[in-house]
């Protein structure tokens, strides 16, 4: 949870650097894992983070593309904005639509990657192996399809910050989220819809200076709109998170990466 407003920075200049830093390292850690993507057209699912577009755009290089799927349209117009003054190699295109429902045809990417996408899917209507299968139709025949997300192996404060959001999204709108969990549970999923599927469990990456960035966010404005017991309750919550944070900084679940082949191919 990290998306939050703030008043001002809460980290000095040397901190901020230090905090950049290991979201570069963390993000190269990630990307890595893809292997020679060059002159690939890739989807990047979920997300409009400049950070994950500027690494995919570094190595999918001049021959190839980055598409961005991000179902906030703020963010996606954010984005939009600072990348006008961004030199990237491959072209970038921002798109505002959800994984449900993709504006693309089938067979038009050779990859899909997502990077903390389907915790934050909401399966209240459709499920998360529906969402993987529609972006696995969008992948040509033979092409792979990789996510990367939290599982609950290890403790970790982030694991309470995200149970939070959770029944916070759920008593304010009714939306269910797929949330963290095993990693067998993902893996499995993969495993329906896709051919020559392999994992591997990361440790948490530790980043300077995130419990600040935490912190200073102001709470919700969903909390207003709740009914007064669930409010409180959850408001508690929140008090006795931000305490714990205090205490044990803002410690990172485990990363699974998964990936597999769509079938055809």
């Amino acid at each position: 949870m990290t998306g939050g407003l703030y008043r001002q920075d809460p980290l000095t200049p040397e901190e901020r650097e230090e905090f950049e830093d290991d979201l570069v390292s963390t993000c190269d850690r990630a990307l890595d894992l893809l292997g020679d993507i060059r002159g690939m057209d890739v989807l990047y699912a979920g997300g409009s983070s400049l950070l994950w577009i500027e690494g995919l755009s570094q190595r999918a290089g001049e021959g190839g593309t980055v598409t961005a799927l991000d179902l906030d349209r703020r963010r996606v117009e954010e984005s939009g904005e600072n990348l006008e003054v961004a030199d990237l190699p491959a072209p970038v295109r921002l798109v505002a639509g959800s994984v449900f429902d993709p504006p693309f045809g089938p067979d038009t990417f050779d990859l899909v990657y997502s990077a903390g996408l389907f915790h934050e899917i909401d399966v209240s209507g459709e499920s998360a192996e529906e969402a993987l299968r529609i972006l696995a139709s969008v992948v040509r025949p033979g092409g792979r399809v990789v996510t990367e997300d939290f599982v609950d192996t290890v403790p970790a404060v982030q694991l309470e910050d995200e149970r939070l959001d959770a029944e916070l999204a759920l008593a304010s709108s009714g939306r269910e989220l797929f949330g963290i969990g095993r990693p067998e549970r993902l893996v499995a999923l993969h495993e329906k819809v896709l051919s020559n599927v392999g994992w591997r469990i990361f440790a948490p990456q530790a980043i300077r200076h995130l419990e600040k960035i935490v912190l200073a966010e102001e709470e919700s404005a969903t909390f207003a709109v709740l009914p007064a017991g669930v409010g409180e309750r959850l408001r508690g919550r929140r008090a006795a998170l931000r305490e714990r944070i205090r205490g044990e900084g803002y410690t990172r679940p485990a990363t699974l990466y998964v990936e597999g082949r769509t079938r055809g191919g």
